[in-house]
């Protein structure tokens, strides 16, 4: 009578799993799931049948299952039915490329042949991998986060790979299109842009040299080059241009303007000594080229420049000494060609041999070498 009675569950669950076909005669499956107390092997195979699938089943997947569905389903219904019920029972379907099938525990779907796809097409609870690239926000912060939202005791798993900055979700086809989701919100949030600071006092390429030495900590170095902010000096405007996250660009702004201040001394002077050149003769040369130099630069701001921004060009004769007032990025200039003009002159070696003689009774050589 036990037997009877059991078989009969089975005979009943595999009944009311039976596709029924539509009344319109297309051919379209339709499915009532009903199972109490039903083997999960023979649910398993009365699944395979209706779906005409193969399907492997692990050796460790036991139990009874419980479940009632009172809507008609259709294939892809009564399919995603069969993946809910695996679940709810701690278990996960692989599909693997041949398009069989595998019933194993959800924690063991993590290793295994899972398929890895490329987007969100794929939806449910199927077991799938999908590789996701961030281009705005480090991947070694995020992943924990994201760690708390999959089913990391389950078929969930969250890796990350910080040379390419990228992320490998491995879950139900659900959870994984929602943590893809997260990521692109976040990513978009951590987007980076281009501010430029323009300098009134300072040199570009200087300021930017202090910047980033200020820069180089301990925090800097464990974060990825492209996440770093970019100070780049743009000589031409004696303009800075700072890429990077929003609040690090304003802190960098704010220190920025606090050392580009005007110096205490009346102009930018400074005084260069020449070795070789001569100090007056280099002076309406150098004003030859600033007036080049102020012309081109003002040319892109369509006005004259302030008062504290002329050139004025002077020799010292006692010291051979040039004494420059300019701006910052005019000086630079200024003091490069010096440099180029400030050289050993060529020299030509002139050796000679004067011999002296005189008669008498005898005979008296001089000589006198010059140089």
């Amino acid at each position: 009578m036990k037997w009877f009675s059991k078989s009969a569950w089975l005979l009943a669950g595999s009944l009311l799993c039976t596709p029924a076909f539509s009344a319109d005669g297309q051919g379209a499956n339709e499915f009532s799931a009903s199972f109490k107390g039903t083997d999960i092997g023979e649910f398993i195979n009365i699944v395979g049948r209706n779906l005409e699938k193969t399907i492997i089943v692990d050796p460790s997947v036991r139990g009874k299952i419980d479940v009632r569905s009172y809507d008609v389903l259709n294939e892809k219904q009564y399919y995603q039915f069969f993946l809910n019920v695996l679940e709810v029972y701690g278990f996960a379907v692989v599909e693997m490329e041949n398009g069989v099938l595998k019933v194993i525990k959800a924690k063991d779907a993590k290793t295994s042949a899972v398929p890895v796809v490329g987007d969100a097409s794929v939806q449910g609870d199927s077991v799938i991998t999908r590789v996701v690239a961030v281009r705005n926000v480090s991947v070694r912060e995020l992943s924990p986060l994201l760690r708390q939202l999959n089913d990391n005791a389950g078929a969930g798993n969250v890796v990350h790979y910080d040379p390419a900055n990228i992320i490998l979700i491995t879950g139900r086809a659900a959870v994984v299109n929602r943590l893809a989701e997260i990521i692109e919100r976040v990513d978009k949030a951590g987007d980076k842009s281009v501010e430029v600071v323009e300098l009134k006092n300072a040199s570009a390429a200087e300021m930017v040299r202090i910047v980033e030495a200020l820069n180089k900590t301990t925090d800097a170095k464990n974060t990825p080059a492209f996440l770093q902010p970019k100070l780049v000096a743009d000589e031409r405007t004696n303009s800075i241009l700072i890429s990077g996250d929003p609040q690090v660009r304003k802190r960098l702004r704010n220190v920025v303007q606090q050392l580009d201040k005007e110096m205490a001394t009346t102009g930018n002077s400074q005084v260069v000594y020449l070795k070789n050149a001569n100090a007056e003769d280099l002076v309406d040369v150098l004003k030859g080229v600033s007036d080049n130099l102020a012309k081109a630069k003002n040319a892109g701001k369509g006005a004259a420049t302030a008062s504290n921004n002329e050139v004025v060009i002077s020799a010292h004769k006692g010291t051979n000494a040039l004494v420059l007032t300019a701006p910052p990025d005019i000086m630079k200039a200024l003091k490069e060609v010096i440099a180029q003009l400030d050289i050993r002159r060529a020299q030509v070696l002139i050796e000679a041999l004067i011999v002296e003689m005189a008669e008498g009774d005898g005979i008296n050589l001089a000589f006198s070498g010059v140089t």
